[in-house]
């Protein structure tokens, strides 16, 4: 920034508001905070919850975990910022929270704003002068920062919890220690038997049961084998969208919801630990994983999973994956993916911090690839000095265990020796890998009782404390802290209404309208329509593993299991088949065609095909585009590696779309893919024409789109990743086994091209991009503050004005840009991050005043190398709101100053 686009942005910041507080007290037991910054004021009603009553779980503004046997600091506050996250609400959102289990432990994982209290809890925690509570929000210190009771929820152990597993290890043999830490015999290489840990008989105490692993980012995986549920040859479950796409809701409240709907599922197969949230940042859109992730930024996909984590955690463990820098499928188990020290703790460790002190999420899988030179499972820098140690130690604060990927050690399923075994299982074990999966090549009782048994102890302590806190921890116990509403018949999820109806409404939230005509001729909502074809090639995939969706089975012409035609324009989009995959019941499952016929109605004939001549007499053309399940997915279910190597569209679809588009009618272009993919057609002369970036939507995908293309619904998903044309993108992969993680990509880089090189950039759309059949303007930003502490957390607000005739849900996104470098800093600063975002319903000519929380420790910086700090530069912060990246940089400015260090 140079000198004068810096003045001009602090003339536009607001001067002579700074905060201060108070308390008001009314009753004994309800009380009002009072929070003023200038001439504006808040009142926050603390109503008996706990409101600021973990002030000292953060440490310099982060978020401590109070450990096994710690003093636990209390409850957090209740106070977040009162905008509406859109959607229904959840009828079970508040009646789970603070549950007591059979042993009357009063966990509280996943149940932010729980009134439960412990004997020796600091419940009354006084401000900095000893007089009082903190507020929620303040332009100094705070009470809490997680500002979200519904999707945000501290790790605690309660008091009971602690005394149980204390006890349980008092009971233990060094072995019954050791064989918490264990996956089964993998000496017949049964694949079938590959998703548990075994259970342990101990004396006085009982059998203290195995977990059941299930994966499940969009859904919950049945098609693996189980030991403990029939297997009816469907195994289904409910299919939701695919990651990706849910991203593109930027709503935390609904992800919370999908969390709890599959973490209900998972509890009702009879399993205890889901491995989900999926996380990893999508560094690039090769990415074979992609789908399984959130997106480009760190901030968003942070609060996201978060959301997820303490939605499933309603009912059972959540296990946050893969641990770390995991976004390349070929040779992933031996990739050295390299990276600065401030690029691994801002960038792609700062997401896991969020779902570790945001979320208390229970475990943390380690990924297969090394981490500048070590593997993840044996890096003690990864494990122990980022991830497990305190946050006065600059760690995460991590208090529940680390799991390997299956087959993560190293030399996936094979070991060469005895003597490799044991040194393998020495170094990862002191590393902080607390459990081998899924077979016991490495660990096993022989090797652990030659491991450090301090280490050892520890690992079980971990493992037991989280099998105590979610009430699952011997085999007579129930598999979750609450019965789930869901049920089995057979071996598969009955159909259950509700989750269905999640299922849609997360599409209808997500799709993306990237154009929609001309800006005076729009093609959609379709209307005065006679006749719509819905057309899409026919193409057939081959797995190099796994099994492929349960409707090939009434469709395929070929005898091989692992081959399968998939029709476009008829079969539902569930994503790829890797360890994510669900099973749709075919009977229950809507593609595009099924779906636009329903919503159509009787007065409108939809027809399908397959070519351009099946379009010949509509009125409107809806053309269905993507990826198979052979296209893109994890490295051992694709023949070529999982990646994909360019962002066109497989061979015959744009052919097929320009052919359509020849014919001169309007055109609804579908996209089915993970992320962003080459768009030839946006120059056709044929203009009328819409496109919709649809993911991979799901079981109920076919009838949401209908409902968007038809304007029963709105659009009002935005990509969660910047779309450039191919030529701008980054390398890829730079050799088969090495590969630098650089700290710019994503909009970040295009940034620093754009606004710091002063290079052009070519963006079809920005980060952020999504249209709506509303218009949407924005005004009066408000930054409550002139100046603001490291500890703060303070409230921006924005006015948005729906100014069209149609309601509809905006999400508007705060970016931050920091002061220029100070000399002495040798690390790199962005030219802005997202710090903020909230998704809001404006009703047709109405105006909505959407409030934006922002956390002044989301703006720390690495400073060093391993043994390095953060640190918050002072100076004079840029305030951005707007619609997307681009948007942000135009109108709606301000600044504030940050007293830092």
């Amino acid at each position: 920034m140079n000198e004068r686009q810096h003045q001009g942005m602090s003339d536009r910041g607001l001067a002579g508001h700074r905060c201060f507080w108070g308390s008001l007290l009314i009753s004994p037991v309800v009380s009002l905070i009072l929070v003023g910054c200038g001439n504006q004021s808040a009142i926050v009603g603390d109503n008996g919850n706990g409101i600021g009553r973990n002030a000292e779980q953060y440490a310099d503004g982060g978020g401590v975990p109070a450990q096994s046997g710690e003093r636990d600091k209390g409850d957090k506050g209740d106070g977040g910022p009162a905008s509406s996250q859109g959607g229904q609400s959840d009828p079970s959102k508040d009646s789970t929270r603070g549950s007591t289990d059979e042993r009357g432990s009063a966990d509280d994982a996943g149940a932010a704003g729980d009134s439960t209290t412990d004997e020796g809890r600091d419940s009354d925690p006084k401000g900095p002068d000893g007089d009082g509570e903190l507020p929620t929000f303040s332009c100094e210190a705070v009470s809490s920062q997680q500002f979200d009771e519904t999707s945000m929820a501290a790790y605690r152990v309660s008091k009971d919890v602690a005394a149980q597993v204390d006890a349980a290890l008092a009971l233990m043999s060094p072995a019954q220690k050791a064989g918490q830490m264990l996956g089964v015999d993998g000496t017949q290489k049964n694949y079938r038997d590959i998703h548990r840990s075994i259970d342990v008989a101990v004396p006085g105490l009982g059998v203290v049961r195995g977990f059941r692993y299930r994966d499940g980012s969009r859904g919950v995986n049945l098609d693996a084998g189980q030991d403990n549920r029939p297997d009816d040859g469907n195994n289904f479950a409910t299919v939701f969208p695919t990651t990706s796409l849910r991203a593109a809701s930027w709503d935390v409240d609904l992800e919370r919801r999908v969390g709890a709907a599959i973490g209900d599922e998972t509890a009702a197969s009879k399993n205890n630990v889901l491995l989900a949230p999926s996380m990893n940042l999508v560094r690039h859109p090769y990415w074979g994983g992609i789908q399984e992730s959130y997106g480009e930024d760190a901030y968003h996909v942070g609060r996201m999973a978060t959301a997820l984590a303490v939605g499933i955690q309603q009912y059972t463990l959540a296990c946050a994956r893969q641990f770390l820098a995991n976004n390349i499928e070929r040779n992933r188990s031996r990739l050295n993916a390299t990276m600065t020290e401030q690029t691994l703790r801002e960038v792609y460790g700062r997401h896991f911090e969020m779902v570790v002190q945001d979320g208390g999420v229970a475990c943390v899988m380690a990924a297969y690839n090394l981490v500048n030179g070590v593997k993840v499972t044996q890096n003690e820098h990864l494990l122990r000095d980022v991830l497990k140690a305190p946050i006065e130690q600059n760690g995460f604060g991590f208090g529940g265990f680390v799991l390997t990927d299956w087959w993560a050690m190293p030399g996936d399923q094979d070991v060469l020796d005895d003597t490799t075994a044991q040194a393998m299982t020495i170094e990862a074990v002191a590393a902080g890998t607390d459990i081998e999966l899924p077979w016991t090549l490495h660990y096993d009782e022989g090797t652990l009782a030659n491991a450090d048994q301090a280490f050892v102890e520890e690992a079980a302590r971990r493992i037991l404390t989280q099998k105590f806190r979610f009430n699952t921890a011997l085999d007579t116990d129930p598999w979750s802290k609450q019965a789930p509403t869901a049920t089995l018949t057979d071996g598969s999820i009955t159909a259950h209404a509700g989750h269905q109806a999640l299922a849609e409404e997360a599409v209808l939230e997500s799709a993306v309208l990237l154009v929609n005509g001309m800006d005076d001729a729009p093609v959609l909502p379709l209307s005065n329509v006679a006749n719509v074809a819905v057309v899409g090639l026919d193409r057939e995939f081959h797995l190099a593993s796994s099994s492929v969706p349960k409707s090939c089975s009434l469709m395929s012409p070929s005898d091989n299991p692992r081959s399968c035609v998939f029709h476009f324009a008829t079969d539902p989009a569930l994503g790829d088949r890797g360890m994510g995959m669900v099973n749709g019941d075919p009977a229950r499952t809507v593609g595009p065609y099924q779906g636009i016929k329903e919503v159509a109605g009787q007065d409108v004939s939809v027809t399908s095909g397959n070519s351009p001549s099946a379009a010949a007499d509509a009125d409107a053309v809806v053309v269905v585009v993507g990826y198979t399940p052979g296209d893109e997915s994890e490295e051992w279910v694709v023949a070529d590696g999982g990646d994909r190597s360019t962002l066109d569209l497989p061979a015959g679809q744009n052919e097929l779309i320009s052919s359509v588009l020849d014919l001169g009618k309007p055109t609804v272009i579908i996209i089915e893919s993970g992320s962003i993919v080459n768009l030839p057609w946006l120059s056709h002369p044929n203009t009328k024409q819409a496109t919709i970036w649809a993911g991979y939507p799901g079981e109920r995908g076919g009838v949401a789109l209908g409902k968007l293309i038809f304007g029963v619904a709105n659009f009002s998903g935005k990509m969660p990743m910047a779309w450039p044309t191919e030529y701008e993108l980054p390398p890829f992969a730079e050799t088969q086994t090495v590969t630098n993680m650089d700290y710019f990509f994503g909009y970040r880089e295009f940034d620093r091209r754009k606004y710091i090189d002063g290079s052009e950039v070519a963006l079809v759309f920005p980060f952020g991009h999504g249209s709506s059949y509303s218009t949407f303007e924005y005004a009066n930003l408000q930054v409550p503050c002139e100046s603001v502490t490291k500890g703060a957390v303070f409230n921006v607000s924005i006015d948005i004005s729906n100014v069209s005739s149609v309601d509809g849900d905006e999400v508007a996104m705060l970016f931050v840009r920091p002061p220029p470098k100070p000399a002495s800093v040798t690390g790199e600063r962005p030219w802005k991050e997202l710090k903020s975002f909230a998704r809001v319903p404006v009703p047709a000519g109405q105006t909505v005043t959407a409030q934006l929380p922002v956390r002044v420790r989301d703006l720390r910086r690495w400073e060093g190398g391993s043994d390095g700090r953060w640190v918050v530069d002072s100076g004079e912060y840029i305030i951005m709101v707007g619609k997307n990246a681009e948007d942000a940089e135009t109108g709606n400015v301000a600044s504030l100053m940050v007293v830092g260090d």
